[in-house]
């Protein structure tokens, strides 16, 4: 049998078959990836619903994907380069980034 799930979920991939049994791992993996790909899809055709009926507008989205960015981006520095755990480093650009956008605000 071809092991999708294992490749987009990686090591929950295993606990999953270490829980339930390698078939009904094998099976449980599957279908939160169809799960996960559902409801992307489902996200991506209702996009302009979401936007305009969630209050939400294009600035939001913007700052919220920066803020993303900007943590991950520091994360993998400090995970990667260097060579803190990785519960600290995400402590650590979450506040970041979150002081960042606070100055920014201030300044501006």
């Amino acid at each position: 049998m071809i092991d999708i799930a294992s490749l987009v979920l990686g090591d929950f991939q295993d606990t999953i078959v270490a829980a339930f049994g390698s078939t009904f791992g094998w099976i449980t993996g599957h279908i939160i990836v169809l799960l996960l790909v559902l409801s992307t899809l489902w996200i991506i055709q209702n996009r302009y619903h979401i936007l305009n009926e969630s209050g939400w507008g294009y600035s939001n989205i913007k700052d919220i994907s920066v803020i993303i960015l900007l943590t991950a981006v520091q994360y993998l520095v400090y995970v990667n380069l260097l060579g803190f755990p990785g519960a600290a480093s995400l402590g650590i650009s979450v506040a970041g980034t979150i002081s960042l956008r606070w100055h920014i605000l201030v300044l501006e």
